[in-house]
């Protein structure tokens, strides 16, 4: 973060400087306008020298039982929302409203001090690697700051803002949201000049109540950009078209679409998954997908290698592309950068000619279709899938289990096993469509001697669920087979 001044805070926020009583003289600097301002923290725990700490609050903590110690440890000064009884010299309180509306009002007032072209990224599934993939392009030309981890909401995207530095000139920040409103304020902080918008998903359908409503959501990304911005979205989806024919947004801003119709703008034709390694003894099987993007008029098309395996992957390469065009990046610059892309991919482990996904950290409805699509493109003689309870879906849990299913047995895959009370929807609906191996079972354990079946030699094995299922256990009672016939077969 580049320095701010305590002028700049108290004008951003909009907060009220409170001073202490019978200051001694050589304290009065305490309250300077142009006091420095450092960092800005909201963890008590991580306070650094001359930064502010935010109090933040919430249903099951106070910052500000932290303001003291906080100052004590070196913090230059607090933006608080109760006035405290007492006040230390030396130190400066900025009183607002809201401590957390605060951060993102400083945030907003902080992006805009600086030169630099904002790409924001939401959508309900695949916000994290469309972030990785565009990041990776767009570092091949200029210095990029860009969102890490989940800090995706209305306290991790301020952070993120505060750690743009005057050198940088690309943001990429990830968008995230549980309820209505969530983005507009996002794209109120952040400005984009560029926005994408990856798909209209199930993801959070329980707090929003339909595709309908999370499609008004997710739109809410126009409201913080400016008059002219651009934006890529996915023109695959079947609510994002809607967009480029609404005259409200497409006379304010400039729309395109990544994918595979014709709608497309930057369009992927001739993909495929190719991999190496199956037949050596590498643990780790190498996987890429291969495709061409058709760029607009005029331009070079792009024949770009993906180093992971999924169909998915191509609308994260595809708007990455887009972003790269926009911004004035040259064809090889483009290609080198997704051929560079080290993002979010599903491992994949090789024991003999028994490859392992062991993807049990999370899982939505549009995670659990992408994850089995990797497995329709690989060579191998049997495809099996491992997959439990997907949580927090609300009163759309059953039908969302079902879409599942059905995807499994689209899949082609030779045997499904469930496990958990709401996945029996799944199996259930895998067997009317005509998916002949499936097994459900109510909890992990009872599963154990069927992952033991099905981990044979030129399988696929896929294991996927809500992370509190705890499948990654009955992941590693299929590793710890795996590697023992990998052995056999080596002797």
């Amino acid at each position: 973060m580049e320095k701010l001044y305590l002028y700049e805070l108290v004008k951003a926020t909009g907060g009220r400087l409170l001073s202490a009583p019978d200051k001694k003289e050589e304290d009065a600097a305490a309250d300077s306008l142009n006091t420095e301002i450092l960092s800005v923290v909201t963890d008590s725990r991580k306070i650094t020298r001359d930064c502010v700490f935010f109090a933040l609050s919430g249903e099951r903590f106070d910052g500000h039982a932290y303001v003291d110690a906080s100052l004590k440890q070196g913090a230059a000064g607090c933006v608080i929302s109760k006035e405290p009884d007492e006040l230390l010299p030396g130190k400066f309180y900025v009183l607002v409203k809201d401590t957390r509306r605060a951060l993102g009002d400083l945030a907003a007032f902080y992006r805009k001090k600086y030169k630099v072209k904002v790409v924001g990224i939401t959508g309900s599934v695949g916000k994290t690697t469309c972030r990785e993939m565009v990041t990776s392009v767009l570092s091949r030309r200029f210095k990029v700051h860009a969102t890490s981890g989940n800090f995706n909401n209305d306290i991790g995207l301020p952070m993120t803002i505060f750690g743009l530095s005057a050198q940088d000139r690309v943001m990429v920040l990830e968008m995230g949201m549980n309820h209505p409103g969530e983005i507009r304020r996002l794209s109120q902080i952040a400005a984009p000049d560029i926005a994408v918008i990856t798909n209209i998903g199930t993801a959070h359908i329980g707090n929003l109540g339909s595709r309908e409503n999370i499609y008004l959501a997710k739109k809410e990304i126009f409201e913080g950009m400016p008059s002219g911005s651009q934006a890529i979205l996915c023109g695959d989806d079947d609510f994002l078209p809607r967009i480029a024919g609404d005259p409200s947004l497409s006379a304010k801003h400039r729309i395109y679409y990544a994918g595979t119709n014709d709608l497309c703008t930057y369009r992927v034709v001739d993909a495929h998954v190719e991999i190496s390694g199956v037949e050596s003894d590498a643990f780790r099987a190498e996987m890429s997908t291969v495709c061409t993007i058709r760029m607009p008029e005029g331009r070079e098309t792009l024949k770009v290698r993906i180093p992971a395996a999924g169909m998915h992957l191509i609308y994260p390469a595809s708007i990455a592309a887009g972003v790269g065009d926009l911004m004035g990046m040259t064809p090889e610059e483009i290609r080198e950068g997704i051929s560079d892309f080290t993002g979010q991919r599903m491992a994949c482990e090789k024991y003999g000619d028994i490859l392992l996904f062991d993807d049990t950290y999370n899982a939505s409805p549009d995670s659990m279709k992408s994850s089995l699509q990797v497995l329709t493109c690989l060579p191998t003689a049997r495809k099996a899938a491992v997959l439990g309870d997907m949580l927090e879906q609300g009163d759309f849990a059953r039908q969302l289990h079902r879409e599942v299913g059905a995807a499994a047995a689209q899949a082609g895959l030779d045997t499904l096993i469930t496990i958990g009370k709401l996945s029996e929807d799944m199996a259930d609906e895998a067997k009317r469509r005509g998916l002949v191996d499936v097994r459900s079972y109510p909890d992990r354990e009872s599963a154990v001697q069927a992952v033991e079946e099905i981990t044979v030699p030129g399988t696929a094995l896929l294991f996927k669920a809500s992370h509190s299922m705890s499948l990654d256990k009955l992941a590693a009672v299929s590793r710890k087979k795996a590697a023992g016939l990998a052995r056999v077969s080596r002797d």
